[in-house]
Order: structure tokens, then sequence, then C-alpha cells
């Protein structure tokens, strides 16, 4: 049989088109789904025994994508627990930070009865009296605190590992005293109006950029983190308070040989208008936000929301060890830090070593798979002992 010039060209055409795209690489790019499940069942001093479950549908990143940094290609979860005080919450999250190339997706919504949050006070100089928790008065230092959130968040890769960020922050909080004597009832005896007691709509928008260097998101090796967020709320458009934010925040991570590594963070975040305070305790981020000055996320050597301000100022240095470490399968890890940080109400906001609360200590942390996290830090801070459980690394 004889072929045109024209057909010998569309048959080479298309056999280079198969071998450029060989048997052997289709299942590579082939992506799965799969779902992840556990029980929880634990006891804290503050709130009793908390039972409750966790359900993941997820799908892992691809074979030919197992050293991208993101921890999967999407995930929807259903979490929540609840505890013999009455605290009680569930979230549901969808997370697609690799599913669209180029572009990230994050929505929550959240529900929480927080029976006995912590509550020390407002300002950098409170402080904590141990005599003022008798059995008469047990909750002396606590608050209930209610809350309903939602919270979208999309981004967008510009070049490199620079991402632009849009998103929106909507709560329906009340933060509220419990029975007996208490700092949060003396405090709003002083001020009443901290907008505590009643429910308050606090509604904002946000936009900033991210630079994302880091070579693993759950667990980071080397590179680094560089974050600028800028949100505002406006009770004329719509919520109750009107306020700006703006948090910026650089972290680095630097690999000594193959099992040390030493990681640093900076963290600063300046609110302006009038915000209250339910909106004291979240410190904006990408992807999700935290809280603080004190716990797990920001401070670990301090207890939960131990200094609550409207400007936060605060700093993390970590030594990491990894005792045992198989790459996306499993990593023990030994960490000591030193964190130090400061609240600001109602000063101003301004960079400075004066007034820092200062703790280190050290911990256990283990990697299972690319992004189960679990461990346990002990830290020594103005207050004394500080024990944090942790599902996933500071920063």
């Amino acid at each position: 049989m004889k072929l045109t010039p024209l057909v010998a060209v569309a048959l080479a055409a298309v056999r280079l088109g198969m071998a450029q795209e060989s048997p052997q690489e289709p299942p590579l790019r082939q992506y799965t789904w799969t779902d992840v499940a556990y029980p929880k069942l634990f006891y804290t001093l503050r709130d009793g025994l908390t039972v409750g479950g966790y359900y993941a549908y997820l799908s892992p990143l691809g074979f030919a994508d197992w050293d991208r940094p993101p921890a999967y290609r999407a995930s929807f979860a259903i979490n929540g627990q609840a505890s013999t005080s009455g605290s009680r919450e569930i979230a549901l999250e969808a997370r697609l930070p690799d599913l669209f190339r180029g572009w990230r997706l994050a929505g929550t919504l959240t529900a929480q009865r927080r029976a006995r949050e912590n509550y020390y006070g407002i300002g950098n100089r409170v402080t904590v009296d141990a005599a003022n928790v008798t059995d008469s008065q047990p909750h002396y230092y606590q608050s209930l605190n209610v809350r309903y959130a939602a919270r979208g968040e999309i981004q967008r890769r510009i070049a490199g590992p620079l991402r632009v960020l849009a998103g929106f922050h909507a709560e329906r909080w009340r933060i509220d005293t419990l029975p007996g004597p208490g700092q949060l009832r003396s405090d709003l005896a002083a001020a009443p109006d901290l907008a505590t007691a009643r429910p308050t709509s606090d509604l904002s928008a946000r936009a900033g950029l991210v630079v994302d260097l880091r070579d693993s998101e759950p667990a980071p090796r080397r590179g680094a983190l560089i974050e600028a967020i800028y949100s505002a709320a406006d009770s004329s458009v719509a919520g109750e308070l009107s306020y700006t934010r703006l948090s910026v925040s650089a972290a680095g991570y630097v690999p000594i040989g193959p099992q040390l590594l030493v990681a640093g963070r900076l963290v600063g975040e300046r609110m302006g208008g009038t915000p209250r305070l339910g909106s004291f305790y979240r410190i904006e981020a990408s992807d999700r936000p935290y809280e603080g000055l004190g716990g797990p996320a920001s401070h670990r050597a301090l207890e939960e929301h131990r200094f609550l301000g409207r400007h936060k100022l605060f700093a993390n240095l970590d030594v990491r060890y990894d005792v045992y470490a198989v790459p996306t399968l499993v990593r023990t890890t030994v960490v000591a830090f030193l964190d130090a940080g400061r609240v600001f109400e109602p000063e101003a906001f301004k960079f400075t070593t004066k007034g820092l609360h200062v703790g280190g200590g050290g911990g256990l942390l283990l990697q299972v798979g690319r992004a189960g996290i679990l461990g346990t830090t002990v830290g020594v801070g103005p207050d004394g002992l500080v024990l944090q459980a942790h599902t996933r690394w500071t920063y």
C-alpha cells in the first residue's frame, strides 16, 4: 500500500504522540480517592473526658507527584467531639491544595461550644494568682465561648513560589461568664464595651501575598514561607464590628545534615478600628488561621490564650532532630524550642524586645504518612510547666 506524503506525516505524528504517552506513563498520572477514619478518646483537666471522631475522603498525590509540597491533592473531612464538661464542636472542611494545578481552594464550616475556655484578662501585664482558684470558684480564669463560623479562601499562583490570595471570614460569637466570681466578670464591670455576653457578628474579607518555598507543607525540611495578609471588617456593609487587620509572618527551615534541622518564625499582627474581645483570639494566616497568644500554634510555653490583645508580636526557634525517618511513611522527631512573644493592648504596636514573655522546652512528634502529625511538647514559661498536645507542627 502506497502512502501519500500527507498521510505519512500524519502517521508519524500519531506515532510520536504515542511514544510521548507511553503505556507506562498513564498509571503514574492516575489519581485515586481513599478514606481515613479514626475515633478520638482523651482526657484533659479542663474539659474532662472527650470522645469524638474524624473522617476524611481524600485524593493522595500521584506517584509522579510524590515529591510535591502539598500533603494531598484534595480532602473533604468531618471532625467532631464532645466532652463531659459541656464542650463540643464539629467542623466540615474542604481543602483542595493541588486538585487544580496552580489553584488552591479551602472552605470550612465550624460550630463550637467551649464550656471552659481560658480567660486570664486583656493586655500584656495580666498576672495569674493561684489563690483565686478555689473549690468555691473553680472557673475564676475561664469563660464560655460559643462560635459559629464560615470561612473560604482561594489562592492563585502568579509566578514561581508567589501566590495571591483572597477570602472571607464570617463568624457569630458569644463570650460569657461562668457561675461565680471570675476574671471576665471583673473585666466586664470595668469595661462593658467588650461586646461579650451577647451574640456578635464578625465578618471580614481579606487579601494577601504568599511566597512559599517549602519542600513539604505538613512537615517542612527546607525552604521558607512568607505571608502578608490584610483583612477588613465594615459594619456598614455586614456584621457589627469595623476593624482592619494586617498580619505579616516569615518562617525559614535550614537542614544541617540529613537528620538535624533548625527552624525559625517571626509573626506580627496589628489591628485598627474597633475590634472586640472575640476578634482578639484569631491570628490570620493563609489556608487556616490559628489562635494565640499561647498554645501549641503560637507560644508553646504559655497556656492557650494566656495573653489577649489587638496587636501581637512573637517569635519561635526550633532545633529538630529525626530519631527515625522513612520519608513519606513515618518520621519520629525530637524538638527543642524557644518561644517569645507579647501583646499590645491598649498600647500601639511596635517591634521591641521589651515585655516579651519567654519560655522554652522540648517534645516528641510523630509523622505518619504525608500529613498525619501527632505529638506533645513540655514548656517552661512565666507560669511554670505547660503541657501541649499537637496535631500539626507549630509552623
